[in-house]
């Protein structure tokens, strides 16, 4: 089909869309989509840069938090992406970056508390932000399902206000208790998402999750019979690579919920592995600020931590490697945070044609979709991270066979054509409801 015959789609997210950032996942979606023929309402002050899509609507936390005190505060406006060059553009973005970035744990989730309050009672239904919906005229609303309650407010309100047919996307554990911190706030604040959840998906034409563990879950949980979508990827042809000596591993990433654990892991494997020499090194990059408990743990036996990288260094540094490593917590306080999610770092490395090193909780969706596909070696337990580690410096055609594996994997699940034509039929199957 021609992209402008599509139907046209509104989209309701937190972030602005901008090419060539980490967060990047919507557009990578609708890069199969006609600029034309979709747009954007997001809930930020960042303004948008990109080629998918031509027409946004901004509704300025920032503004929105003014808007308590001063009611005549304009907190919503249509917005353009040949105004932008950079993200200084407008004078509350970096602000409100800065806002919950810079914090963790107990300030964070205070934080986010207060922000919900702040959106419970700041100016955001705007004659403004109606004129923008009804002009547009959407045919579909695509609903990204986030764990914030007045995402949950705002996007309710846009569904009853068009009455058009919804998808809705859940890419994490958005409703059920298991990925919570079990106080009084968190358990509260999922009380009441759950509700705004339950009705987005009930209002729903289809319901899209990121991996097949979460379907089964889910499918279960909503009597639906969801689809599995993550980005879609471009690959290039497979090149088989000689294994260095030593073998090279490399990881790029958080270091946050317990995953810097896991790495230090690694580092303590190998001070059995390379005691009579360096057989195999750990390359850490990250943006994080390092405790001096983790720099100890981290900076030894073979392994370091270096700087952080740009997307494109990323992607040297990626290519260089001989092993690509993902971690999520093996810590049962840290294991269930991250229980459904899958991060975009997994597609992208199936891209790469690397060998792929995972360590995790048998449960958690990433894991379960490396041991389903058989695409990744995986690491279980701390036990089964000195026994894998082993294997692959004792044998290297482990780590040749497993970077093919890999590969195919990402090509017949995450293939960009695959993913264009699940999320086109999804949306055009919604549209003639």
């Amino acid at each position: 089909m021609e992209k402008k015959t599509l139907p046209k789609v509104l989209v309701v997210s937190t972030n602005a869309w901008r090419d060539n950032t980490g967060i990047n996942t919507l557009i990578e979606f609708f890069k199969c989509w006609h600029p034309d023929r979709i747009a954007q309402i997001y809930t930020k002050s960042t303004l948008p840069k990109t080629t998918v899509c031509n027409k946004f609507f901004s509704i300025s936390e920032n503004a929105v938090m003014r808007s308590v005190i001063n009611r005549s505060i304009m907190t919503g406006r249509e917005v353009y992406n040949e105004n932008v060059n950079s993200i200084t553009d407008n004078p509350f973005a970096e602000e409100e970056q800065k806002i919950y970035s810079s914090y963790k744990g107990k300030v964070r989730e205070l934080l986010s508390f207060c922000r919900e309050i702040v959106w419970k009672f700041g100016k955001w239904k705007t004659a403004e932000l109606d004129h923008f919906i009804d002009e547009f005229d959407a045919d579909v609303l695509f609903i990204p399902i986030y764990p914030t309650i007045y995402m949950g407010r705002i996007q309710k309100y846009i569904i009853n206000r068009t009455q058009k047919p919804v998808v809705s996307y859940l890419a994490d554990d958005n409703y059920t208790y298991k990925s919570v911190h079990k106080n009084p706030i968190s358990l509260m604040n999922r009380y009441i998402l759950r509700k705004y959840v339950r009705y987005i998906v009930k209002h729903s034409t289809k319901l899209m999750v990121i991996a097949p563990k979460q379907k089964e879950e889910y499918d279960r949980i909503f009597d639906v019979d969801s689809i599995v979508m993550t980005k879609g990827i471009d690959f290039e042809p497979f090149e088989p690579y000689k294994v260095g000596n030593p073998i090279k591993m490399v990881y790029t990433g958080k270091l946050i919920i317990g995953r810097w654990n896991s790495l230090a892991a690694i580092a303590e494997a190998f001070e059995r592995i390379n005691q009579n020499g360096i057989k195999i090194v750990l390359d850490i990059y990250t943006t994080d600020s390092l405790t001096d408990e983790q720099n100890k743990l981290l900076n030894r036996n073979g392994c370091s931590v270096k700087g952080a990288l740009t997307l494109k260094q990323v992607k040297m540094v990626q290519k260089e490697a001989d092993i690509l490593v993902f971690v999520e917590s093996l810590e049962k306080k840290f294991r269930d945070t991250a229980r459904l999610s899958f991060s975009t770092k997994i597609t992208d490395y199936l891209r790469s044609g690397k060998c792929i090193f995972a360590i995790g909780d048998k449960n958690i969706a990433p894991i379960d979709y490396f041991n389903r596909y058989d695409s990744a070696v995986t690491a279980t337990s701390y036990e089964q991270i000195l026994e894998k580690l082993i294997e692959l410096v004792e044998d290297p055609g482990v780590v040749s066979q497993y970077a093919k594996k890999a590969y195919d994997c990402g090509v017949e699940h995450h293939e960009r054509g695959r993913m264009d034509s699940i999320l086109i039929h999804t949306i055009e199957q919604a549209n003639q409801r």
